[in-house]
């Protein structure tokens, strides 16, 4: 059973839901044990609100929904925006990952914002999708802002395939990518950041991934076009961070107004 203070957490962010948000659950009846909270974290989140459309798969037996949402380990809750853009949470969702879950879930109901223009012009310059995955523990604050991050930009394009994964329930890749700090970030296949990024690394990180690089566009900065050894230029990233940071107080602003327990505080 789920502690009766994550219940209450869930009922206080989505009693005031006004959207209708798809939560897609994926678990397995094998080799999962905690597949069996998740199917409790799911019925919660559906009970808090009329507005959650809750689907559930087993990552096996669903093999054709499993490849549609990009899911390779259970337990995966998928949040998708009624626009088709999604972001995935891997592992047990409590504290730092539980949090963002519920933030997604108000930034797809709401489409609200969650980066300045400038970020946002950028990301539309991307020309295929780039997985990212960020590494994470749930008690652990300060990986809060980089998972953010990566949620904010997965519900901002189509070309960011973003998950969050808890760490300690997947040891695996721990070991496989030799993880020693969290929060830990994978871009594409090979691309690590080891703890805190700002959005304007997030960005530059993006499009190495991506391959642009090797497309000879490094010696131009990707934002303004001009004469760059950087992916991005200095002065761009000073006004990508700028204006990041103006954003983040704006909507702390916002958030401010409504429930204390209310998680708005994007990017």
């Amino acid at each position: 059973m789920l502690k009766e203070s994550t219940m209450q957490i869930i009922r206080d962010s989505l009693g005031p839901l006004k959207h209708l948000v798809r939560v897609v659950l994926f678990t397995s009846d094998s080799g999962c044990d905690l597949c069996p909270e998740a199917v409790e974290t799911a019925r919660a989140l559906k009970a808090a609100s009329a507005k959650i459309v809750l689907e559930t798969y087993d990552i096996t037996m669903d093999r054709d929904k499993s490849q549609e949402y990009g899911v390779k380990r259970v337990p995966a809750f998928v949040v998708q925006a009624q626009d088709g853009r999604a972001v995935r949470f891997s592992g047990a969702l409590e504290g730092v990952s539980l949090l963002l879950l519920l933030e997604a879930v108000h930034s797809a109901a709401e489409g609200r914002a969650w980066f300045p223009d400038k970020i946002n012009g950028t990301l539309k310059l991307l020309g295929q999708k780039v997985p990212v995955l960020v590494l994470l523990e749930n008690d652990c604050t300060l990986c809060k802002p980089v998972a953010e991050t990566a949620v904010g930009l997965a519900l901002t394009s189509r070309m960011v395939a973003a998950e969050i994964v808890v760490a300690d329930d997947f040891p695996e890749l721990l070991s496989q990518h030799k993880v020693k700090v969290l929060p830990y970030t994978i871009f594409g296949p090979r691309l690590t950041l080891e703890g805190h990024a700002s959005e304007s690394e997030f960005l530059e990180m993006l499009f190495r991934a991506e391959g642009q690089k090797a497309a000879g566009l490094d010696s131009r900065c990707v934002v303004c076009g001009q004469p760059s050894p950087a992916m991005i230029c200095d002065s761009c990233k000073t006004k990508i961070q700028a204006e990041a940071l103006e954003h983040k107080r704006k909507d702390e602003k916002f958030a401010g107004r409504g429930s204390a327990t209310e998680p708005h505080n994007h990017g």
